[in-house]
């Protein structure tokens, strides 16, 4: 094992929840977080909401075809000329906000290249814009990334960057709360099976949201499709049919 693997290993806590994750959001003394963990279980959720959002959120998600200049800003027509408008990044570093970058695993490395200079120490961190206007972080500003994959694959000296790495598997809580008893009661169970077959918290609030309109089984149908929803149907209509007997 490398060192930089057995740092990433180490920065990793085996027990994580979302109460330490929100702690960490929080503290004024951490600027660049990566989150991950299975999908729908709240990271996004979180990063926009928990923590440090005084001063605004800003967020990005990414995909293989997103340029650094759409983080960074561009040059728009404005009548003979053009005006230059910042981009997500560029105002975060500017206003002290937060900026949340979902999906990093997928960025091009354009884009990776773009985010050396930002998360650095905030003694060093600045980026100089097409305008030739160099600007450093004001007090405040944050980056938080969320993905499903640890960050093993980003080149190492962005790794490096990072100052906390934090995994979560357990859905967050208050949207667990969100989810009426018998979903909340199902959906935990599911929550402690593997990967391939766990149900993502989205999953259960869609439920929740379209059964009054559609009911149970056609809700389920239409959120899980034909096998797993009819799966899911039967699991809550035992269930109940247990709590009534």
């Amino acid at each position: 094992m490398s060192k930089k693997s057995k740092k990433n290993t180490d920065n990793r806590s085996s027990r994580v929840d979302w109460v330490l994750v929100e702690r960490v959001l929080s503290s004024e003394l951490i600027r660049s977080v990566y989150l991950y963990g299975p999908p729908g279980i709240g990271k996004s959720y979180c990063a926009y909401y928990k923590g440090r959002i005084g001063q605004g959120v800003y967020a990005c998600t990414l995909t293989e075809e997103t340029p650094a200049a759409e983080l960074r800003g561009c040059w728009f027509p404005s009548g003979d000329g053009f005006v230059w408008h910042n981009g997500p990044i560029a105002c975060a570093m500017l206003e002290g906000a937060r900026v949340v970058l979902n999906e990093l695993s997928h960025a091009s490395d354009d884009v990776l290249a773009f985010l050396f200079p930002i998360i650095e120490s905030p003694e060093t961190a600045r980026i100089t814009l097409p305008t030739n206007e160099t600007i450093s972080p004001a007090p405040g500003f944050s980056v938080i990334v969320t993905d499903n994959l640890p960050p093993d694959d980003l080149p190492p000296a962005l790794q490096d960057r990072f100052e906390t790495v934090l995994e979560v598997t357990e859905p967050h809580p208050e949207a667990v709360e969100r989810l009426s008893p018998d979903l909340r009661k199902l959906a935990l169970r599911s929550f402690a099976l593997e990967n391939d077959r766990r149900v993502s918290l989205r999953g259960w609030l869609m439920l929740e949201r379209l059964r009054p309109e559609f009911g149970l089984e056609d809700s389920c149908l239409v959120v899980f499709g034909a096998e797993r929803g009819s799966q899911i149907h039967d699991a809550l209509h035992f269930q109940l049919r247990g709590e009534e007997a």
